[in-house]
């Protein structure tokens, strides 16, 4: 009896121990960290509504706006590096102001050889002169106007002008039985066949004396004693400073040292021959004179 009491005791034992085994160990698949956590230290997790954010504005292109000082309606320049712009299409003549890369001006005219265009520069009263070189357009050359240059800014006193280009006549021809034909910058000028040479016009092929001194006399041609004054890159001269009166243009092709350009050949304009060296000009008080101009041309018209 006492052996069977003790059995039972055992087992009780044992299954007490397994009841608080179960208890205390976490179950199959669980963590032993995963204990639960009172209720009074639980954080709350739920995430608090964003604010509202500010959109960033996507920016629009605006619309091209013409800038104010580009003109409307009418030809203009844009001037692509800075130059001066001068009170007469000549070198050396005054500088009426400076134009910077950009800015822009209407085109008012511009010379005959097409190498200096006329402005109105913006808020000035006056126009000036540009070098076409030195600048873009908005429109074709040949369909702006021919335009002399403003007065000087020298009251009372007026200029005289020019140039002395090279005439050219290309031709083929003309000898040994070969009938004549003419070219370019050429003209049949006499009834006979070798009446024929320059056109008497300058021409775009053409181009200027370079270092050629010219005269200005007092007076009727010939006259001299005045003053004297050389041709630029491009054949330009002037005579600036002048009083009303009659005066006298004039070069000559053997002394001055004009020989060692021009010899051989001859003048062509204003006259062929002997009388084409020189020209009268009467000029009114004041008054710019361009057009002063002489054409040249070696003895073979290349």
């Amino acid at each position: 009896m006492k052996k069977d009491r003790c059995l039972k005791i055992f087992l009780a034992s044992l299954c007490l121990i397994s009841i608080v085994a179960s208890c205390n160990f976490p179950g199959p698949g669980s963590s032993p960290e995963a204990t639960e956590t009172p209720s009074s230290f639980k954080q709350d997790t739920a995430v608090p509504p964003l604010s509202p954010q500010p959109t960033e504005a996507v920016p629009t292109k605006a619309p091209d706006v013409q800038p104010p000082d580009q003109p409307e309606g009418e030809p203009f320049v844009t001037v692509i590096t800075s130059m001066d712009c001068l009170e007469a299409p000549l070198d050396g003549s005054n500088v009426v102001l400076e134009f910077s890369p950009g800015e822009k001006a209407p085109v008012l005219g511009i010379t005959p050889n097409l190498k200096w265009i006329a402005v109105k520069p913006k808020g000035h009263p006056n126009l000036c002169w540009l070098l076409t070189q030195g600048v873009e357009m908005s429109v074709d050359v040949e369909s702006l106007e021919i335009l002399p240059p403003p007065a000087t800014s020298t009251p009372g006193l007026g200029s005289i002008a020019g140039v002395l280009w090279h005439e050219i006549c290309e031709y083929s021809g003309g000898q040994a039985g070969e009938p004549l034909v003419l070219v370019q910058g050429c003209v049949q000028w006499g009834a006979e066949s070798w009446e024929f040479g320059p056109n008497q016009v300058y021409d775009p092929f053409e181009s200027g004396w370079e270092g050629v001194t010219l005269h200005l006399g007092a007076g009727v041609c010939p006259s001299t004693g005045l003053a004297t004054t050389m041709t630029n890159v491009d054949g330009e001269y002037i005579f600036t400073g002048l009083s009303a009166g009659t005066y006298c243009v004039s070069y000559t092709n053997l002394g001055d040292g004009n020989d060692t350009i021009l010899i051989p050949g001859g003048p062509t304009f204003p006259e062929r021959g002997e009388d084409g060296f020189y020209q009268t000009v009467n000029l009114s008080q004041g008054e710019d004179r361009i057009g002063v101009d002489f054409g040249y041309a070696f003895q073979f018209y290349d």
